[in-house]
């Protein structure tokens, strides 16, 4: 009986068909198998990461939950692909074909990377762009002195839309090779600064009192509602007083300062005081020319 089976066994394996046919089952297994595993692995992955992400930072849920998607299809394509290129090289016939459009491929892809090299440096530049995240959508940037919000990471370019509704188109490769100021890649509140110049006579301590109420009945203030007021330079007419204050993003620190200002103005003007004034003093006895 076993030299039956024996027989048999030799039988199959010596049988090209059967043989064939053994190697594309275990191809569609193991390919099957690894997309299965990859899908499980980053799904369960994906809802940890992204919960925890959701209770710090909710504006980033949904870049990660973005680039997590087309990672996802991006390696099962690719173990597709492989598969089916092992089980086309089985075949003589597709192993000849193959090795020349292989070569002629390999040709093509050398003219065509050098006819197209600036469009193949914005793709690499968009995607090194969208996982490293020196700039991520709706963050508030200054590039090349216009100030706007990143509205779209493509892979050629990014657009950025500035505050008077411009769209700047920017090639990827572009905006990896120059300087760009993110205000809100860690903390999207900001800094805002009044300069104001004020006469020597100016009470320093009331303008601290209008100041603090002044922030404190503000909306566009932060929750702690900081306010300070300093002397910063003293010129041949007037003091300089420096105003900093604290707002919860970029669009809110502009209008608390215009807040800050109108505000301040309005107070000067009831005092009847504080703004700049320059003085003239006649000398009495003084030879007439």
């Amino acid at each position: 009986m076993s030299v039956t089976f024996d027989a048999l066994f030799r039988a199959m394996s010596e049988d090209k068909v059967f043989s064939k046919l053994i190697v594309t089952l275990l191809i569609v297994i193991i390919s099957v198998f690894a997309v299965r595993f990859i899908n499980v692995f980053l799904s369960r992955w994906k809802k940890k990461f992204i919960t925890a992400l959701a209770k710090t930072d909710p504006a980033a849920v949904s870049p990660a939950e973005t680039k997590i998607t087309i990672t996802r299809r991006i390696v099962t394509a690719g173990i597709y692909f492989f598969a089916f290129t092992i089980f086309l090289m089985q075949f003589e016939t597709v192993r000849t074909v193959g090795a020349g459009l292989l070569a002629s491929a390999g040709v093509a892809g050398i003219v065509i990377g050098i006819a197209a090299q600036g469009a193949l440096s914005n793709i690499i530049a968009g995607i090194t762009i969208s996982f490293s995240q020196p700039i991520r959508l709706n963050d508030a940037v200054i590039f090349d002195g216009e100030y706007g919000t990143v509205e779209e990471i493509l892979l050629s370019h990014t657009v950025i839309c500035t505050w008077d509704n411009r769209r700047i188109m920017v090639p990827n490769s572009v905006l990896s090779a120059k300087v760009i100021q993110n205000w809100t890649i860690k903390d999207p509140s900001l800094l805002g600064v009044v300069m104001l110049h004020v006469d020597f006579t100016c009470d320093v301590e009331n303008v601290r009192g209008w100041v603090r109420d002044i922030v404190a009945a503000s909306d566009y203030s932060t929750p702690e509602k900081m306010s300070c007021v300093q002397v910063v330079d003293v010129t041949e007419k007037s003091m300089v007083l420096r105003v900093l204050c604290r707002a919860a993003d970029a669009p809110s620190a502009w209008n608390l300062r215009c807040e800050i200002r109108e505000k301040l103005i309005a107070k000067f003007r009831e005092e009847g005081t504080s703004l700049p004034k320059i003085r003239v003093t006649e000398m009495k006895g003084a030879a007439a020319v």
